[in-house]
């Protein structure tokens, strides 16, 4: 099988903190009980090319994993969508909802520290930062109720024991923008960078992602990632040093419980959709 590219890298080393991650000769499925709510962690990874896998195959694998641990999602990844577009045209036709993201890595030159905001470390992790995690997730259209005690669960519980590290800029005392950093196998990954809505235009995120691509060359990155779903934050990174490294599809529905094998249908969960990008926040992606 070929090389992951250092995206799907990282979250095949990242999947590693959930309960199962079943492989299959096309890739992995992975699960967690702990999070039946958050289809980001309960989905199929296609990490390479896989030009002759079907949707059945897929699905095989995927459908009863997902209801053993009570999931009601159908979540597919595809890492490589340009060279496996069989399965990429399957879903489609099958109604699920299609998102693409770009794939970027940062390529320049060791970025000066950030001058017109102070980007601080988060060294307390405390009821006021859990806070202001759960605001982030509503800014990404997160509010169902289960999800996000789940997502703040996973981040506390699991992520940052695990090395997930954030980092926050303050105006006049008041939090207006964070960010976050984890490195796995090498590859560091730029994560659920937002700027709050009275803050945004001031330069906020790309102060962010600035200080956070600095801690990664300081841990040795080989590699330093992350995926944008909007043109607009694509181009604020391309201008920040980084350039796009391909593509990635995710295909998503609602699942029924009482649903047979291949009918899991077209009806996207308000809860997956991702906000209207203005240059200062990112899709949280897959994983």
């Amino acid at each position: 099988m070929a090389e992951p590219s250092p995206v799907a890298r990282f979250f095949a080393a990242a999947d590693t903190l959930l309960e199962r991650a079943e492989p299959a000769w096309w890739g992995t499925v992975v699960t967690d009980s702990r999070f039946p709510d958050v289809y980001d962690l309960n989905y199929a990874r296609v990490d390479t090319a896989q030009p002759d896998l079907t949707l059945t195959e897929v699905e095989a694998a995927l459908l009863p994993a997902v209801r053993a641990v009570g999931a009601r999602h159908f979540h597919v990844v595809v890492f490589e969508p340009e060279r496996t577009r069989r399965l990429v045209r399957e879903l489609e036709a099958a109604g699920h909802e299609i998102s693409w993201d770009s794939a970027m890595e940062f390529a320049g030159a060791t970025p000066q520290e950030p001058r017109d905001h102070v980007v601080d470390p988060v060294r307390d992790l405390d009821a006021e930062f859990w806070r202001a995690q759960e605001q982030v997730y509503r800014e990404f259209d997160v509010h169902d109720r289960a999800a996000l005690d789940q997502l703040i669960r996973w981040a506390r519980e699991t992520l940052a024991p695990a090395g997930r590290r954030w980092f926050t800029v303050r105006v006049a005392g008041r939090l207006a923008g964070i960010g976050s950093l984890q490195t796995r196998e090498g590859v560091a990954y730029v994560d659920d960078v937002m700027t709050f809505p009275e803050f945004r235009r001031r330069g906020i995120a790309a102060a962010i992602v600035t200080r956070i691509v600095r801690e990664a060359r300081e841990l040795g990155a080989e590699h330093i990632m992350l995926l944008s779903d909007s043109a607009d934050a694509v181009r604020l990174y391309e201008r920040l040093g980084f350039r796009r490294a391909g593509r990635v599809a995710g295909a998503y529905s609602k699942l029924d419980a009482d649903q047979p094998k291949g009918s899991s249908g077209s009806m996207r969960d308000p809860d997956s959709v991702a906000p209207p990008a203005d240059g200062d926040s990112m899709d949280k992606g897959p994983g």
